[in-house]
C-alpha cells in the first residue's frame, strides 16, 4: 500500500498536536516542523477539523489543537478517511479501469484482503502510542537535536 501525501501530512499534524496537548498551535509552526506547504496544510487542517480530529480557533489568539484525546484517535480511521477515494489498484476504479483481466483476475480479491489487513493493523495503533515518551519526536518538533543516550562505557 502507498499512503497519499494528504494522509501522511494529516498524521503529521495530529502527531504534532498530540505532542503539544495543552497548546494552541499555528499552521505555520506545524508546516515548518512537518515540512509541508502551509496552503496544503491548511486544507488538511480544515478536513481534520470537519472530521472532529482537530479544534480550530480564529483570530489573534487562534490556533489548532486536538479535538479529542489522542488515546481515542486510531491511525487506521484517519487513513481510511483520507484514503477512501483512492483505489488500491487500477481495477478498483470503475470509471478509469482499463485492465482487460478484471473479470478473471484473482489478484483483485487478494488485494482486497491485503488492504483490510493493512487497516486492521493500523486500527490497533493510537495517536497516543505514536507520541507517548517519544523524546526524539518531541525534540524534532521543538527544533532541538534529539537527545541520545550514551552509556558510561562508551563515554569513558
Amino acid at each position: 500500500m502507498r499512503i497519499t501525501k494528504r494522509a501522511n501530512i494529516a498524521l503529521r499534524v495530529l502527531m504534532y498536536c498530540a505532542a503539544r496537548p495543552d497548546q494552541r498551535i499555528t499552521k505555520t509552526a506545524i508546516a515548518e516542523a512537518c515540512n509541508a506547504s502551509e496552503h496544503h496544510l491548511g486544507q488538511i487542517v480544515n478536513q481534520l477539523a470537519q472530521m472532529g480530529y482537530l479544534r480550530t480557533w480564529r483570530g489573534r489568539y487562534g490556533g489548532i489543537a486536538l479535538g479529542r484525546p489522542a488515546r481515542e484517535i486510531r491511525v487506521g480511521s484517519v487513513f481510511r478517511e483520507f484514503e477512501s477515494g483512492v483505489p488500491i489498484a487500477e481495477c478498483f476504479a470503475a470509471d478509469t479501469n482499463t485492465c482487460p483481466l478484471v473479470q478473471a483476475c484473482r489478484l483483485r480479491s487478494a488485494l482486497t484482503l491485503a488492504g483490510q489487513a493493512f487497516y486492521q493493523v493500523l486500527d490497533a495503533v493510537t495517536l497516543h502510542s505514536l507520541v507517548e515518551n517519544n523524546f526524539d519526536l518531541a525534540s524534532l518538533f521543538s527544533g532541538e537535536e534529539p537527545m541520545r543516550l550514551v552509556s558510561r562505557a562508551a563515554s569513558g
